[in-house]
């Protein structure tokens, strides 16, 4: 059997983890509680694992698919981050990506995606049907309800 050590090692080679997420995968492979505590502290002071740059790695990819800041904390708090470091991973994505799009200016893009693949012009009227399946793509996204109904108050019926 290999020792938590390289089972962890091999793990990371494969994709970033939180610390908690590499934890439970250790303990879910059977081993020792205090031996995966002492892991997971060595690879912390290694620099292996860094749950506040993998936040930011995540605000990237999450971004990047348009979802919304609510939904990206969200599942990195499902991730076992807490939520001092995923505001403070948030500034230094913010510090990063300077001029970065609005969380309203991320959202009209996607429901402007939804309107092109109805076959919807800009300033055509946008039939109540549309409407809906643009509310439920942004909901989806984790936007807010009201980022939702200012995108469709902007959307012309």
């Amino acid at each position: 059997m290999r020792s938590a050590e390289e089972t962890a090692a091999r793990k990371l080679s494969s994709r970033s983890m939180t610390c908690r997420e590499l934890e439970d995968y250790l303990l879910g492979k059977g081993y020792d509680p205090a031996e995966t505590k002492e892991v997971i502290d060595q690879f912390r002071d290694l620099s292996y694992l860094d749950d506040q740059r993998f936040c930011v790695e995540y605000f990237r990819y999450a971004f990047g698919k348009n979802r919304s800041k609510n939904r990206a904390f969200t599942e990195l708090r499902q991730k076992g981050v807490e939520n001092a470091v995923i505001e403070a991973a948030y500034d230094d994505f913010l510090g990063e990506e300077e001029g970065a799009a609005g969380e309203e200016e991320k959202a009209l893009k996607e429901a402007e995606k939804v309107l092109r693949m109805a076959g919807i012009e800009p300033g055509d009227p946008v039939p109540e049907k549309v409407r809906g399946r643009v509310a439920r793509r942004l909901s989806g996204l984790g936007y807010g309800s009201s980022v939702i109904y200012d995108i469709l108050d902007g959307l012309r019926r």
